[in-house]
């Protein structure tokens, strides 16, 4: 069995159909989906797929809410994606909504995203409701020269003594570089927050433990720094981030 195959066959065990209410008991119970979730909470979800629908929309998809499965040209195994969204002549979003990162299965969504990446001009999207990545942002990530071109460009400024802007710039290009990476390993999270592309690009086997740590670390500094604080160890920490990104740009671009 082919690995594109044997994916299929996973999902298709795995991933159901985009479930559906139950009417309220007898008993008066409250009414729930299969996955457990609360009318209120249907009623969430489907707002942030209507909010996401129209943005697609206004950008100049073609969107269907909730497609039905002969909409889209090769196999899923039975799963049914929130929102198909497809502009002309490569740009084909399956997405998947979600009201919070913190209930995401990455494992669960990354076979899809295998399996949708193999087409050409198709992209699994998982979209949740605190993404800090703007709709319609997906492919304007800065390239592999650029990335380079920047790190120079860091190493430059540091040298004049301009430390608290070069750790903010340097963290900027670690973020891009692993929402980049993310997408080139079909791992669906690239629009989410710093701290989830940290824990989940670990959990998924793409950092080592101490560069996992030291992301964190860093992620802590950049945070205070951006708000106003000072960091009494940023020259340290510039230090430490610069050579991080210098090992995550050999190994991922």
């Amino acid at each position: 069995m082919s690995r594109s195959a044997a994916t299929r066959h996973r999902i298709r065990w795995r991933m159901r159909l985009r479930p559906t209410i139950r009417p309220t008991d007898s008993g008066g119970q409250a009414m729930t989906t299969e996955s457990g979730g609360t009318p209120n909470g249907q009623a969430l979800h489907s707002q942030l797929e209507a909010s996401i629908a129209k943005r697609y929309e206004e950008l100049g998809f073609n969107v269907t809410v909730e497609p039905s499965l002969n909409l889209i040209p090769f196999e899923l195994g039975g799963y049914r994606p929130d929102i198909l969204a497809i502009k002309e002549p490569n740009q084909n979003y399956i997405i998947e909504v979600k009201g919070s990162s913190q209930r995401v299965s990455v494992d669960r969504f990354r076979e899809i995203s295998e399996v949708v990446q193999a087409h050409p001009g198709w992209r699994f999207l998982l979209v949740t409701g605190d993404d800090e990545i703007l709709i319609g942002e997906e492919a304007s990530l800065l390239q592999t020269e650029q990335v380079r071109q920047r790190i120079k460009k860091a190493e430059s400024l540091l040298k004049e003594g301009f430390t608290d802007a070069v750790f903010l710039y340097l963290w900027s290009l670690l973020e891009g570089m692993m929402r980049r990476r993310s997408i080139e390993r079909s791992i669906p999270i690239e629009r989410l927050g710093g701290l989830s592309l940290i824990n989940h690009l670990y959990s998924q086997g793409e950092m080592t433990r101490e560069q996992f740590h030291e992301c964190k670390d860093l992620l802590s500094i950049r945070n205070r720094i951006s708000h106003g604080y000072q960091d009494t160890h940023i020259d340290e920490a510039c230090l430490k981030l610069l050579e991080l990104v210098h090992i995550l740009s050999n190994e991922w671009l």
